[in-house]
């Protein structure tokens, strides 16, 4: 997997509208609907910021949630998009 260097590089490389795609993708793979976030979803500032403050921890504990298979596939969809 990713590590958080390139996981914050990515994000800091894509435009907004990409960016809410990706999230949201990655949050409907995992079961969650955008939409619970209500105004946050459209916010992508509020979105690049939690993503941008993400430490390596917190992104093992996403992965270890989904298991390393799921979260390859989840990312190998997101990537093709």
């Amino acid at each position: 997997m990713d590590n958080t260097e390139n996981l914050k590089n990515m994000i800091s490389s894509i435009d907004d509208e990409t960016l809410r795609l990706k999230v949201g993708s990655i949050m409907e793979a995992l079961g969650i609907n955008p939409n619970a976030m209500g105004q946050k979803f459209s916010d992508a500032s509020f979105i690049r910021n939690a993503v941008m403050s993400m430490s390596e921890e917190d992104i093992k504990n996403i992965i270890s949630t989904v298991g390393e298979d799921r979260a390859r596939d989840i990312l190998r969809d997101i990537n093709g998009k």
